[in-house]
């Protein structure tokens, strides 16, 4: 977020350049040549099996690529990893219902990361729980019991405890997946204010390019290799879809000022 002096922020937040990743025989991910600028949205779609989340366990240093180099921030992923400078929530990242934690419990376990086993929280830990909390509009629910909240509530608070660690890029698989049309809205509202209000990168995967086309700034269609990577309302060539997501698929685009979509609301 806004104040992070690190001198590591200043590079690429993502640069992918000649990845290759193989499991055995299979090819998963072929050549990807991607990058992500400052304070961008970038929304990576494709089909399920596509690679996705392999480009993002990739893209964070957990899956070691066959071939190609992987920059967060300019510097090896694990350096950025330890400084705190991405967040990133897995796909179908969640908690047992049913155990005793607190929305502020939840976002807390980022900052006891970070502390010694018998050490308490600082008051610039309490700060940024309650700062990251406040970013994500649940700072009125920080006590309510994590697994009472609403699909959406849980996916702000796995947010916040990204946010609580004062990270400059969000890298998010799947995040809006169980939510309802509403829900997800207003998910996909909340990570453009956080661009707009606090200067964040973030990188969506998605399977459904539809639901992100209205709020990403670039889209990146893959599935195996990068078929597309550019502006949504430039179009996105129908040969690129074909190769994605297959025959008779379209793909309309109404921007934030289309008369026919402020009247169907």
């Amino acid at each position: 977020m806004k104040g992070t002096d690190d001198a590591a922020i200043n590079g690429t937040p993502l640069s992918l350049e000649g990845i290759w990743v193989r499991f055995g025989t299979m090819v998963v991910l072929e050549d990807i040549y991607l990058s992500v600028k400052h304070g961008e949205i970038l929304s990576i779609v494709g089909p399920n099996g596509s690679g996705k989340s392999t480009l993002l366990r990739t893209a964070m240093g957990f899956t070691r690529p066959s071939a190609g180099a992987v920059r967060l921030f300019g510097h090896a992923p694990a350096d950025i990893r330890r400084q705190g400078l991405v967040g990133y929530l897995p796909q179908g990242s969640s908690y047992n219902a049913h155990f005793p934690l607190s929305a502020l419990d939840v976002v807390a376990m980022s900052r006891y990361a970070r502390v010694s086993v018998f050490e308490r929280l600082s008051d610039a830990d309490r700060r940024a729980i309650d700062r990251a909390l406040e970013l994500v509009d649940m700072r009125e629910k920080r006590s309510h019991r994590f697994g009472d909240l609403s699909g959406g509530e849980r996916q702000r608070v796995l947010i916040a405890r990204a946010l609580a660690l004062n990270p400059r890029m969000l890298i998010l698989d799947e995040p809006s997946t169980g939510l309802d049309a509403v829900a997800q809205d207003n998910f996909y509202r909340m990570l453009v204010d956080l661009r707009d209000t606090e200067g964040m990168t973030v990188i969506i995967v998605s399977h459904d390019i539809g639901s992100v086309s209205g709020i990403v700034d670039r889209v990146a269609c893959l599935k195996q290799r990068i078929h597309f990577h550019g502006k949504p309302s430039d179009g996105i060539p129908a040969g690129a879809l074909e190769k994605v997501f297959g025959r008779n698929v379209y793909f309309l685009h109404h921007d934030q000022n289309c008369e026919t979509c402020r009247r169907s609301q």
